[in-house]
């Protein structure tokens, strides 16, 4: 799926903002077209015509639906530093016991002065895999009540 979209020239980076005066009636509207069609263009003057790659074009799509429903978004660069209350907040746990899994080394941090910094992409990398094996332990408690005839199968 490929989608066309105007974009500006690389500026600088975008401090974070609020944007109160969001048609939703446009944004309901655009949600639509960018699901109904694979290609999107739009072209105005000064602008440039790029393709969007999918993983683009879906997190478009997630972000323009998000906003239609409501929903506060909030965009954050992978390389972006967190505090470590900042992280734990993040992967929903106590400060103290994300300090624990920085000093076993289970996540990478670096030091500013004397205080650790996390960065977004080594905690979403952590959390995925703390999904994944969590996974993988119910389905094989799962599997094992099935065996042990707790549970039929379906």
């Amino acid at each position: 799926m490929v989608a066309v979209i105007a974009v500006k020239p690389m500026s600088s980076i975008l401090d974070p903002a609020l944007i109160p005066d969001l048609n939703k009636a446009e944004l309901v509207q655009l949600q639509q077209l960018l699901t109904e069609r694979s290609t999107v263009a739009a072209d105005t003057a000064g602008l440039h015509r790029v393709a969007l790659p999918d993983k683009p074009y879906q997190a478009l799509v997630k972000i323009i639906g998000d906003l239609a429903s409501g929903r506060v978004v909030s965009l954050a660069s992978a390389s972006q530093e967190m505090t470590t209350q900042e992280s734990a907040n993040f992967l929903g746990c106590s400060r103290q016991f994300l300090v624990r899994l920085l000093d076993e080394e289970r996540i990478p941090f670096h030091r500013v002065g004397t205080h650790r910094r996390v960065y977004l992409q080594d905690l979403i990398s952590y959390r995925n895999e703390r999904d994944r094996r969590r996974h993988e332990a119910i389905q094989e408690m799962a599997r094992n009540a099935v065996k042990d005839g707790v549970y039929d199968e379906f």
